[in-house]
């Protein structure tokens, strides 16, 4: 069994500082065990999205930058594997970057930079070429980033590479909240794969709220733990059995030519 920890939080844009030691306070607050998985929100030491975003960009990679240093920290602190996200510097480009860090390495473990940038990203954000797929404690881990999630091919291609379990990581509004649950769920079933998924809650910079409605759900798109809209640390254990049994009673991916 995993345990999955999802800090559904608000971020004030501006305050970088106050909102990563925030970050530390809801993990630390909530007890969580060694050998979990902690995921923050999309641009949550920022918020989402800064009016200069180059600006607030950091170098993820080598652990020294600020969010970098914290989520590094927090990842030997805690015995826990760190889903980070922020704005990532690339040469003289920047990304929409996921950042993971494993405990007794301060450099980053994988990284991954969102495919799909949203509208108001794309004339300054580069966007990534190719999903991510990394392991830790025998799962294959598969990050995306919010609007990510309107693109099934990403999704599939990232189970041809064996995905067990896709992390998504949001600044999704409460007026399209609907999608967010629909487009969720029909991710983890057609893909027979686990789903985290962590939204920010409270108020972008423009007051519009976030949906919050963290969700972790099964292979087959059931409710394993919902959080509502406000601030809260999600907690729930995941089955890597589970994933394996569903695709051998309900074969669907072998008949789409998918090994698995």
């Amino acid at each position: 069994m995993q345990n999955v920890y999802l800090v559904q939080m608000e971020s004030i844009p501006g305050e970088k500082a106050r909102n990563l030691a925030h970050a530390v306070s809801l993990v630390e607050s909530a007890s969580v065990k060694s050998g979990g998985i902690i995921l923050f929100p999309e641009m949550f030491a920022t918020g989402y999205l800064p009016k200069d975003p180059a600006s607030e960009a950091e170098n993820f990679e080598d652990g020294n930058g600020e969010t970098a240093s914290v989520l590094s920290d927090l990842a030997n602190k805690t015995g826990c594997t760190i889903f980070g996200a922020g704005i990532a510097k690339k040469g003289n480009a920047i990304t929409n970057h996921s950042s993971i860090y494993i405990p007794g390495q301060q450099s980053e473990f994988a990284g991954y930079d969102k495919i799909h940038p949203f509208f108001h990203e794309q004339e300054s954000f580069r966007a990534g070429d190719s999903v991510t797929l990394f392991k830790t404690n025998g799962w294959r881990i598969a990050p995306t980033i919010c609007y990510d999630l309107r693109f099934p091919e990403t999704y599939r291609e990232a189970v041809r590479q064996g995905t067990d379990l896709f992390t998504v990581q949001a600044a999704w509004p409460k007026s399209r909240t609907a999608h967010f649950e629909a487009l969720l769920r029909a991710r983890a079933i057609e893909n027979q794969c686990y789903v985290a998924a962590v939204n920010a809650c409270g108020r972008d910079a423009g007051g519009n709220p976030y949906a919050g409605h963290s969700v972790i759900l099964d292979p087959e798109g059931n409710v394993v733990a919902a959080a509502n809209d406000a601030e809260t640390v999600l907690e729930a254990e995941i089955d890597l059995e589970r994933v394996k049994a569903c695709r051998t009673l309900f074969p669907v991916l072998k008949d789409a030519g998918i090994a698995v």
